[in-house]
């Protein structure tokens, strides 16, 4: 586990240029490997695969796909990989990333099968919270989160509203800080996430925000937040969120490889989880089954059913507990997802109509690069007609 400071900013133009020189290397390489689709290896993970053949599933959208990734097309630029299960099976997966980024440094992470997850990380944040709730350490959603943080100076900026902050308001992005991370760039030090994580206390950082709405009012996205909410699952427990994850998620999962970057001596839950993307896909799957994995169940049904119910509606999109909500257009239809999102391109979409899970991962960081990936174009034209089909 590693401490993140952000130091390394100022080496993120020449990262940025070796790795883009990098990729275009390994573009060239693949541009001269015509793509040939292959059912995903059994590898005693955990997970049962299945051809395309066995499944009636056209294979010819995806094979444009990945002829379309492999040769650079604008529109499928930065993916670095792909996976997709249906019925419980796996039956396509390409992992496209072949060298180290400037991500992997904030963990340490030497593994190019382990990607950083960025946000995706405060859906399993979630789910710690929906167990611990299970498990008794937790009461309910309703506790009161300043109730956890009694040993820390609240003097600052304090606001009676503070009293009222519940777990709830936390988990759905509706704890009335004033707190905008979105409209300066992750990678610039002025962002409050940033400030957060170089603070030499980011919970009291955190805690010592002014109140800007009424708990419970207003969405407003805080990496900041999903932090806390590990720190009160710490608290909660007395275990750190690591010892708590590896215990009652990932050993029921046979998850063993991750890797993490740390804040103040525990797992950065809003934003520090390194897995590999068959991983990745196993925590969409105990979704779509309810929290079942195998047959066991790890966090109970009426938790997932919670957590992925849309509570902040904001036309084209919704939030619930740390799970986003949206829909794809499928020859006219709308085909419903929650999913996980995060910085780059790391996705976990869960599709219970057609009972699929797909898992993607990603390097487009910066605007240029995110311009060039059109996630929706992938879904829609390559991805999710033949599952529908």
């Amino acid at each position: 586990m590693f401490s993140l400071k952000y130091h390394f900013l100022i080496l993120l133009p020449l990262l940025q240029l070796i790795a883009c020189e990098s990729d275009n290397n390994n573009q060239e390489n693949k541009r001269s490997t015509p793509y040939s689709y292959q059912q995903p290896i059994n590898n005693n993970d955990g997970w049962q695969t299945a051809s395309l053949n066995e499944l009636n599933i056209d294979s010819a959208p995806l094979v444009s796909l990945m002829k379309n990734i492999n040769n650079n097309e604008n529109g499928y630029r930065y993916i670095d990989s792909i996976l997709i299960a249906k019925n419980n099976r796996l039956i396509f997966y390409e992992q496209i990333r072949e060298q180290l980024d400037f991500t992997d440094n904030w963990g340490n992470n030497k593994n190019v099968n382990l990607h950083i997850l960025n946000s995706v990380t405060k859906s399993f944040t979630s789910a710690l919270i929906g167990i611990a709730i299970d498990q008794g350490f937790i009461p309910n959603t309703e506790v009161k989160v300043f109730d956890y943080f009694q040993h820390k100076s609240l003097n600052n900026n304090w606001d009676n509203r503070k009293n009222e902050v519940t777990l709830k308001n936390w988990l759905t992005m509706r704890h009335g800080f004033l707190w905008d991370e979105w409209n300066v760039s992750y990678l610039d030090s002025n962002n409050l996430n940033s400030q957060m994580n170089n603070n030499n206390d980011p919970i009291q950082f955190l805690l010592d925000r002014p109140m800007g709405t009424n708990p419970g009012e207003s969405f407003a996205y805080s990496t900041g937040i999903s932090f806390g909410i590990g720190r009160i699952l710490q608290l909660a427990t007395g275990l750190s969120v690591t010892e708590f994850m590896q215990q009652n998620l990932f050993a029921p999962l046979n998850i063993t490889n991750f890797d993490t970057w740390s804040l103040d001596d525990q797992l950065h839950t809003g934003s520090g989880l390194y897995l590999n993307t068959r991983d990745m896909a196993k925590f969409g799957q105990l979704f779509l089954d309810k929290g079942k994995w195998q047959g066991q169940q790890v966090i109970s049904e009426a938790w997932v059913n919670e957590s992925t119910t849309q509570i902040i509606d904001k036309g084209n999109w919704g939030y619930g507990y740390q799970w986003w909500m949206t829909s794809y257009d499928v020859n006219g239809e709308k085909l419903e997802t929650f999913y996980a999102d995060g910085f780059g391109g790391q996705y976990i979409f869960i599709f219970p109509k057609i009972n699929v899970v797909i898992a993607i991962t990603g390097s487009a960081y910066e605007p240029e690069q995110r311009s060039q990936r059109n996630l929706t174009q992938v879904l829609e034209q390559h991805i999710l007609p033949v599952l529908v089909n």
